[in-house]
């Protein structure tokens, strides 16, 4: 009996390696409830217009995000490390998959002062992930 457990226990511990490296090598898994999310956003005097506001997707959504400007600055989606760049007439627009779950501000970065090394960072928006 001894050799058979053996053998039983080598099998077993042979499926679950098998099994894990097929779970590694699967594609991401993709939820029949995910969807493409539009957010528009409109700078008008450095400031969202409407004011700040949170927008909430699910997790696996694809987003779309559009900000229009009345001056030249750069968009930036903390924590996704997504840029991209506006001027008046020539809107900035990001599409990326929602895969990290939380709560992420929207900035948007501004031309420096003369002498600044640094320009203002209004946030525009909060993007909220939520969990499937």
């Amino acid at each position: 009996m001894g050799r058979r457990k053996c053998i039983f226990v080598s099998l077993l511990v042979l499926l679950s390696v098998a099994c894990g490296y097929a779970a590694e090598r699967a594609p991401p898994r993709v939820a029949a409830n995910e969807t493409t999310r539009a957010i528009d956003v409109r700078v008008v005097a450095r400031k969202p217009e409407g004011g700040v506001r949170t927008v909430r997707v699910a997790h696996g959504d694809t987003v779309t995000l559009t900000v229009s400007a009345d001056e030249k600055l750069a968009v930036h989606v903390h924590g996704y490390d997504v840029h991209a760049d506006a001027a008046p007439g020539a809107p900035a627009r990001v599409t990326f998959a929602a895969q990290y779950v939380g709560r992420f501000p929207v900035a948007a970065h501004l031309p420096a002062a003369p002498g600044g090394h640094h320009g203002p960072e209004p946030t525009l928006l909060y993007l909220e992930v939520l969990p499937e």
